[in-house]
């Protein structure tokens, strides 16, 4: 049954697909020249392509003048990847490892789709552990999929965005903003992932600059973009962000980052940088993989949507593992020491679009238990 819902959720979508090719929804006009030079309206310097030259010569240039570095004298670098309903295992797993007394204090956080609406707790330290829980645990992410009915079939999600803007909105409010802020201030970087489609680029927020200019403003566009990271194309509707580009105004339609991102540790720009100055050296990288991150056997029915579900599961497999061989290469090469942590094989749950409070509070006590036990590590 684990799987049975989501090649549900795929065969609506591609009926959707199908009879609502011609219902799309109307859009801005504007062109590549006006997105090139495009930013959110009033948040200039907030966010980075993963494909910018440009934006890869700059973090070069301030990891050559070194890297900041914790009261433990490491640089910690925490990266939480997609995985829906198993956002919890990642919640848990922070639980545990601060129990266990060796949580580090991370001077860097990144997070895609589900673990970019954890990233801010953890981003926030030990002390936001109990919110982190409740978000994940208390059953109120039940609802999230809350179907459109009719509508799906013209529309761009299968399911209702309003729930996800819901439970969004009431964990991240203006307290957590101001935190983020007095964060960012000491030098710690926070960083989400959405996938721009109309550019086919990803996309990096930096999360704390938004949270500097303060306000209502910034409080919205925190939350949307939280929102456009863990909206699964098809499942969620995308989320529209109002940018400006050389005189024009438009909205840009961003996704879910793990679209081109299953996780943000050493970006893909960065993959070739020398570093002659062995800056890195030292450095701990640790990934959290929401989800289980080897191959599973599964005999597949010859039916239009299971065929449709078991390829999009073995491309997304497959970009976890290459992504993961990547960061583990470069890491090598530099002295890093990477580590990931990831759903046991063995354990029997996972369904990354179970949300009810049972499934999510099983794989939050399985986090729970690897935290702090450390035996989450490989």
């Amino acid at each position: 049954m684990a799987r049975a819902r989501p090649i549900a959720v795929l065969a609506v979508m591609a009926a959707a697909l199908t009879l609502g090719a011609c219902a799309s929804g109307a859009r801005s006009d504007f062109g590549f020249s006006q997105r090139e030079a495009s930013a959110p309206i009033g948040f200039p310097n907030v966010r980075f392509s993963i494909e910018d030259d440009a934006a890869a010569r700059s973090i070069a240039e301030q990891l050559s003048q070194g890297v900041p570095k914790g009261p433990d004298g490491h640089f910690d670098l925490v990266a939480l990847s997609g995985g829906g309903a198993n956002g919890a295992f990642a919640a848990g797993l922070m639980a545990g490892w601060t129990e266990s007394g060796a949580r580090p204090d991370f001077e860097v956080v990144t997070g895609v789709s589900t673990g970019a609406l954890a990233a801010p707790f953890v981003f926030l330290g030990s002390d936001w552990d109990d919110e982190l829980r409740r978000a994940y645990t208390d059953g109120e992410a039940s609802g999230l999929l809350k179907s459109r009915g009719l509508r799906a079939f013209f529309g761009s999600g299968v399911f209702s965005g309003a729930p996800l803007r819901a439970l969004i909105d009431a964990h991240v409010d203006d307290r957590l903003l101001r935190a983020v802020a007095a964060e960012h201030a000491r030098g710690r970087t926070l960083l989400v992932a959405t996938t721009d489609l109309d550019a086919q680029r990803g996309v990096i927020w930096n999360m704390g600059a938004i949270a500097a200019q303060g306000g209502p403003e910034a409080l919205d566009l925190f939350r949307q973009v939280l929102a456009a990271s863990a909206s699964i194309p098809g499942v969620f509707p995308p989320v529209m962000i109002r940018a400006q580009g050389r005189g024009a105004e438009f909205e840009e339609m961003h996704v879910d980052g793990g679209v081109m991102n299953p996780f943000v540790a050493l970006p893909q720009i960065m993959w070739g940088w020398d570093d002659p100055s062995r800056v890195l050296e030292g450095a701990r990288v640790h990934v959290i993989v929401n989800g289980k991150d080897a191959p599973r056997f599964h005999v597949t029915r010859d039916a239009a949507p299971t065929v449709l579900g078991r390829a999009l599961d073995t491309v997304l497999g497959g970009q976890l593992r290459q992504s993961l061989a990547a960061n583990r290469a470069f890491a090598e090469r530099r002295g890093v020491t990477f580590r990931v942590a990831a759903i046991p094989e063995d354990f029997d749950g996972g369904d990354s679009l179970d949300f009810s409070q049972g499934s999510m509070q099983a794989v939050y006590d399985l986090g729970r238990a690897l935290g702090r036990s450390g035996e989450a590590w490989k």
